[in-house]
Order: structure tokens, then sequence, then C-alpha cells
């Protein structure tokens, strides 16, 4: 009985290392074609080794860009370097536009719109509506502090509520034309302005 037991364990050890000895010949075989069908078929070792890369889109812009052509830092212009002072983040479309809305084709009502807006008319300028006048510069003053404005130039103070940021300074230039004008440039500007509104009150 002792023989019969021991016979039968010896069998099943044998068989249980052919199953092993029979299992690894046959991965390695199959390794073996995989790389010859891959050596042979250049676009399968390529495909191979793209496997599992998965890239995401983390541009902010990128749905404005779709639309809105130019480069995305054209756009941006001189802001295309600037951190949010809120965010902590670099300045991107939404920032400074606002929501883009359902319905952004059909006249993008909620999107903050940048021009130059005067609280009174010109020869060649309707008066803004003062709150449109408003919500322009208050998106600029999110991060231009007003304090900061004042101390670099009156001026940012006295026309705070009655004339646009976009009218002297422009939103998507690589360079502000305001930097860098000269002081007599500067008065030109102003001269030209309050004389073109006293004009236009005088042929009332």
């Amino acid at each position: 009985m002792g023989i019969y037991k021991m016979a039968v364990s010896t069998l099943t050890t044998l068989l249980v290392v052919i199953g092993i000895a029979g299992f690894s010949l046959n991965v390695a075989a199959d390794s073996e074609k995989q790389d010859a069908t891959a050596a042979n078929v250049p676009h399968l070792a390529s495909d191979s080794a793209k496997q599992h890369v998965v890239t995401f889109i983390r541009d902010r812009d990128y749905a404005c860009t779709q639309c809105h052509k130019d480069t995305k830092d054209a756009l941006l212009g001189a802001h295309a370097d600037a951190i949010h002072a809120q965010t902590g983040r670099e300045v991107g479309c939404v920032d400074c536009h606002s929501n883009v809305g359902e319905n952004h084709r059909d006249g993008a009502t909620q999107v903050t719109k940048f021009a130059p807006s005067q609280s009174v008319a010109g020869t060649q300028k309707i008066a803004a509506d003062p709150l449109w006048i408003k919500k322009q510069n208050e998106t600029c003053t999110n991060c231009h502090e007003p304090d900061d404005l004042r101390e670099a130039n009156w001026t940012h103070d006295v026309h705070a509520l009655d004339l646009s940021c976009a009218s002297c300074h422009n939103i998507h230039p690589t360079i502000d034309p305001m930097k860098g004008i000269t002081q007599s440039s500067k008065i030109k500007m102003c001269v030209d302005c309050h004389a073109d509104q006293t004009k236009a009150k005088a042929t009332k």
C-alpha cells in the first residue's frame, strides 16, 4: 500500500513538472512570435509602444481659440505672461471676459466686452452707459489695484466711472500703447478728448 501511494505521489509530481515546463515553453514561443510580428510590421511595434498613453488638454483657453483664430499669445497680448492676482494662475480668457454662456454664438451677452467708452458724448462717440463702463473697469481693477493706479497717474482716479480703461489702454496688445508715452502725448490725448466733448455740447 505504501509503495502504491509513493508511486501516485511521484506520478503527480511528474505531471505537475511537465505541465509547468510546457506552459513556459508555450509563453516563450508566443513572445517570440509577437516580437517577430512587430519587427516585420513596423506600425504594430509603434502602436504597442504607444499603448496606455493619455494626453490631457489643460489649456483653459482651448475652446475660445478654436473660433477666435489669433494665436493664444497674440490674444492675450500684454497679459500673456501675467499671473492673476486672485487665482495665482496665468491669466486666461474667462478671467477678463467672464462666462461664455450657452448662447455665445448669438451675441455673447454674458461675456464682458471691452471697448473705448465715455459717459459724455463726443462728436463721433455716443455717451455710454455708466454701468457698462463700471463693469469693464471693475474687471481690470480685480488685478490692477486702484491705489496703485492712483499713485501711477491721477487720471485713473478722476476717470474711473466716466471713461473705460480700454479708451486709453488696449486689452490684447503686445505692448500697451500707454507705456513709454511722453508727457506731451498724454496731455494731447486729454485735450483732444475734452475739446471734442465741448464741441459736441456746443452743437446741440
